[in-house]
């Protein structure tokens, strides 16, 4: 086999690895000011935020774009939410009924580097909006290429392997 061959192997195998793997699939997690933990991850489209206050999951269609960094800027809407917000003791739940007036879900960030998860909360509605500022971002995981890329991998071994054994008979 020629040294020209065996680079356009490799090159291969590397280029079906590569395409193979979710290049911005990532979970980024945000410390925020108050302790409580945000997460967004880009691959299942779900995020949640944890602290003494509040435990809700979220899922929104647009995280798949998220991009994350230390100042983001963002308004996502969220097509679902569940969990708690405890206000002065009692645990309400997220709402978008208030009367006859409806409220998205959304998560946005403000201009003065915090994230407002907007949301009634209780029924009848207590309280509205959870704004908090960050503290500390990091990229928690950033998934290995998957299986199509491991197969294409196999599948250019098991070639090279068929090659030689035929120039082997010859």
């Amino acid at each position: 086999m020629t040294t020209l061959t065996k680079k356009a192997a490799i090159a291969l195998a590397a280029g079906s690895m590569i395409a193979a793997a979710p290049a911005s699939a990532a979970i980024f997690e945000y410390d925020m000011t108050n302790g409580d933990v945000l997460t967004i991850n880009t691959e299942t489209q779900t995020g949640t935020w944890v602290g003494d206050d509040i435990n809700v999951s979220f899922e929104s269609a647009e995280f798949a774009n998220f991009e994350g960094g230390a100042s983001p800027s963002f308004t996502f809407t969220l097509s679902d939410m569940t969990g708690t917000r405890n206000i002065r003791g009692t645990d309400y739940t997220p709402t978008r009924q208030n009367g006859s007036r409806f409220h998205p879900w959304m998560m946005k960030t403000t201009n003065n580097g915090r994230i407002n998860l907007w949301s009634w909360w209780g029924d009848p509605v207590i309280a509205g909006d959870y704004v908090r500022g960050i503290g500390d971002y990091r990229v928690v995981d950033v998934p290995a290429p998957g299986m199509l890329g491991l197969f294409g991998l196999a599948l250019v071994a098991l070639g090279l392997g068929r090659r030689r054994r035929k120039a082997a008979a010859a």
